[in-house]
């Protein structure tokens, strides 16, 4: 996935541009290292709200990736506190908070995470990333009750239709699709839809094709099939 930057007062340089898409890289790839060095890079640019919330984004990817040490910690603490900056492109403004509402949720601060998802859409609410927080939120939530499960199910496939029709600016971020269509795809395979399941792999598999966790649930629907336990 390509990196985007921000309609903020100054365009980002393209130094932040790359240094956001290591932080992609470093993600789908399953790679906390190559986060770490672009975290490192990017604390020395400054405090721009670009670089900020680069930053903050890649917290949330390295915790995300379970890969979190003390200091990885208080960043993602950091960036669920993280006020939105109050002057600038609404847009801008509702994707600082989704980001902190992610953060929030990673880091198991409920009312933090309802706060910040409150705001964003209070100045975005097509933005699909916010339904997308939300599911993220049920899912940790989920018991192995068949009605919660289905409830997940359902929220995760109106956040990718909710991708499907959003129109995003070309300075938009680009993330959370195929991340919603890999867990979409989990929960249909646990359900034994392989066929729905493959087909929503490979659509993430299309928008991040070394995505890691898409790569290894094909990997197990391949092998449940294999051993007859998946239609």
């Amino acid at each position: 996935m390509a990196a985007a930057g921000f309609a903020v007062a100054a365009a980002p340089s393209a130094e932040v541009l790359d240094l956001a898409g290591r932080v992609h890289y470093g993600y789908y790839h399953a790679e906390p290292r190559t986060i770490d060095a672009a975290v490192e890079a990017l604390e020395r640019l400054g405090e721009s709200p670009d670089v900020l919330y680069w930053r903050d984004f890649a917290a949330l990817r390295r915790a995300q990736l379970g890969a979190n040490d003390r200091a990885g910690a208080e960043r993602l603490r950091a960036c669920a506190q993280r006020e939105a900056p109050p002057k600038l492109d609404k847009r801008f403004t509702a994707e600082a908070w989704v980001l902190a509402a992610a953060c929030a949720e990673v880091a198991g601060d409920d009312s933090r995470r309802e706060r910040a998802l409150a705001l964003a859409r209070e100045r975005d609410d097509d933005n699909p990333r916010i339904g997308l927080v939300e599911a993220w939120a049920m899912m940790r939530a989920a018991s192995a009750d068949a009605a919660e499960r289905d409830a997940v199910s359902a929220k995760l496939t109106a956040v990718v239709e909710a991708f499907d029709a959003w129109e995003p600016a070309l300075d938009d971020p680009d993330w959370g699709e195929a991340e919603a269509l890999t867990a979409l795809a989990a929960a249909a395979l646990e359900r034994g839809q392989a066929r729905t399941a493959r087909d929503f792999i490979e659509r993430a598999l299309l928008l991040a094709p070394d995505y890691r966790a898409a790569l290894d649930l094909r990997v197990a629907m391949q092998s449940a099939q294999r051993g007859g336990r998946a239609p």
